[in-house]
């Protein structure tokens, strides 16, 4: 019995405030949409103002197209040279890195400045001789001991 008599006043106790509160029909809900609707329509609305700024052409003290070289730019190496093309410098690059592997007798090909499965090998295999990682790609330190393969040349 009392547990019969906690549900009634749990029940009770949730359904009471709803009863004393009001439950709102749909009517009453669209009726306040419509008066908020109303009252959004009439409120005033601000006005915007879209500004620019001026353009102004450089004056003659001024340079248009400045290019600062920053502090810590490398110096060119492997007799980098400007040319008028990013294709001329790679494939004088990867002559030079022939050459070299030429001279470190890791490399009995054609000096063509391409790149080709022969020549990856023997970046392979000079990179394991001098302790580097053997990964193929002339990066940085491959290439200063490259450099060195390029000088006793000359």
């Amino acid at each position: 019995m009392n547990r019969s008599l906690m549900l009634v006043f749990v029940v009770v106790l949730m359904v009471a405030p709803l009863a004393v509160v009001g439950c709102k029909s749909k009517v009453d809900k669209d009726a306040e949409m419509a008066k908020l609707e109303t009252t959004e329509a009439m409120a005033p609305v601000e006005d915007v103002v879209i500004t620019q700024s001026p353009v102004t052409e450089p004056s003659a003290t001024q340079s248009v197209n400045q290019e600062t070289i920053p502090p810590t730019a490398a110096v060119p190496s492997m007799g980098e040279t400007a040319t008028t093309g990013a294709g001329q410098d790679k494939l004088a690059r990867n002559k030079e890195i022939q050459t070299a592997l030429k001279a470190a007798n890791f490399y009995n090909g054609n000096v063509d400045g391409k790149i080709g499965p022969k020549t990856k090998r023997a970046i392979v295999e000079f990179q394991k001789a001098k302790g580097l990682k053997a990964d193929g790609k002339v990066g940085p330190k491959t290439l200063a001991e490259l450099e060195k393969y390029l000088t006793t040349q000359q």
